[in-house]
């Protein structure tokens, strides 16, 4: 089994206003692999963005990481192998400081979910993508960094790059921009790639460009992705693990084929069964019913026992914990915990 690039444990994210405290994040733990593609799907409020976030260090006040660890492994590549740096904590370092800086957007980069809020309107396409590689690379010149950035751009597949590096953002595409995004994001070569829904905003013919893309880029860099979406048309087509959150937890993770084939997890199961199939005769959508609680009156018990349709009466009082059904195939439910193994906690 290929050794994690990046191992977040029992990571606590909370945000503190004057309503009180919201815990955003409560007690992940996750493994993301060099090479591969882990998807994040769970409905909007479950914490994936959030979670995106810490990973940078960049989650803006009244928000921070309360407790546990992340694990960035410098250095390593499939195999196992290790630099002489080691492993780094990003929960423990400052988020203004040099040693997050150095890895933010050189080791690893995001694609945020709206590119036309992530890109100035007031700085050319060239200039914010040669601004990350001349703060990254220090001593290269001006014209090395251009050329590098009409580079980059060219392999995004972006036309006449040459041209369009000297166009505003507004004046482009949405795909366009997403493109820019991506390039600004690879244009050093990062370990870890985080796609924020990347692909929301774009028409179905753009989405499917921008995800072979990724996946090319993927297989050429040798880099991770963390992608997080709500589709599952998505998740099936590029993901090689799947890790379903649910208000601030991770309540199933496996391989793709084993969260499509054999979901375990009460939620899991819901999130397929909502998928609108096509069939001869019109059929009702299997909707999930209720919406995901407010962080600030988080349900006693299992988080998703008042929506669950195979609640036990201990659901409502006992936290489930962690439970190994096999191999790769995680699993927070207490319909699992006396026949699994239970995880010890990082």
């Amino acid at each position: 089994m290929t050794d994690p690039l990046v191992e977040i444990k029992d990571l606590r994210i909370h945000f503190f206003t004057d309503e009180g405290v919201v815990r955003a994040v409560e007690g992940i733990d996750l493994n993301i692999k060099p090479g591969k593609t882990l998807c994040v799907v769970g409905e909007s409020g479950s914490g994936k963005s959030v979670m995106a976030l810490s990973l940078l260090q960049i989650i803006h006040k009244p928000g921070q990481i309360v407790d546990g660890q992340i694990l960035y492994h410098r250095g390593r590549v499939a195999g196992g192998q290790f630099s002489q740096n080691g492993a780094v904590d990003i929960a423990s370092l400052n988020r203004k400081g040099r040693d997050i800086r150095s890895i933010r957007g050189a080791e690893i980069a995001m694609i945020f979910q709206e590119p036309m809020t992530s890109l100035s309107p007031m700085y050319t396409v060239g200039n914010q993508v040669m601004e990350t590689i001349r703060l990254h690379e220090k001593g290269i010149s001006k014209k090395e960094a251009r050329e590098r950035a009409i580079d980059i751009l060219r392999r995004v597949r972006i036309p006449k790059p040459e041209r369009l590096i000297d166009e505003y953002p507004f004046r482009l595409s949405g795909g366009m921009r997403q493109r820019v995004m991506i390039a600004m994001a690879l244009s050093c070569t990062p370990s870890l790639l985080i796609a924020d829904e990347p692909t929301t905003a774009l028409d179905v013919t753009t989405q499917a460009q921008i995800l072979d893309l990724m996946l090319e880029l993927q297989q050429e860099f040798n880099m991770a992705i963390m992608f997080i979406t709500h589709d599952l048309g998505v998740v099936a087509e590029i993901a090689d693990d799947v890790a379903v959150m649910y208000l601030g937890n991770v309540v199933e993770y496996s391989d793709v084929d084993t969260i499509f084939n054999a979901p375990e997890h009460p939620y899991t199961q819901a999130l397929l069964r909502s998928i609108p199939k096509i069939s001869a005769t019109r059929q009702p959508l299997d909707m999930i019913e209720g919406m995901v609680p407010s962080p600030f009156r988080r349900p006693g018990g299992c988080p998703f026992h008042p929506r669950c349709t195979q609640a036990l009466a201990s659901c409502s009082t006992v936290v489930p914990s962690l439970t190994t059904l096999h191999e790769n195939h995680i699993v927070r439910c207490l319909l699992h915990e006396e026949t699994g193994e239970e995880v010890p906690r990082g």
